[in-house]
């Protein structure tokens, strides 16, 4: 079987904001899988530079999903801290 032609988004009009044009990025994402939040490192992307909207094949959100299942992907934990929204001057 013959492999697909990947397609090149690159300087499309985005779809979301409809003004800004899509520039080929490789990219830290944050993705999550389950309750986890996994950030996976130079991941291939088109982003568009006005509304900052992310575009990826679907082969490679296919493997970002089997990364973040695959514990054994997983080469450093951080810490993140995380606060909880209140409007001002409530308690």
């Amino acid at each position: 079987m013959k492999p697909k032609k990947e397609i090149d988004m690159t300087g499309e009009v985005c779809v979301r904001c409809c003004t800004g044009q899509l520039e080929a990025v490789c990219e830290r994402e944050y993705f999550r899988h389950g309750q986890a939040l996994v950030i996976i490192e130079d991941v291939p992307a088109w982003v568009c530079h006005k509304c900052g909207e992310r575009y990826h094949h679907a082969h490679v959100y296919k493997r970002m999903r089997q990364i973040a299942a695959q514990s054994d992907q997983i080469t450093e934990h951080v810490r993140v801290p995380v606060a909880h929204y209140q409007e001002e001057g409530t308690a």
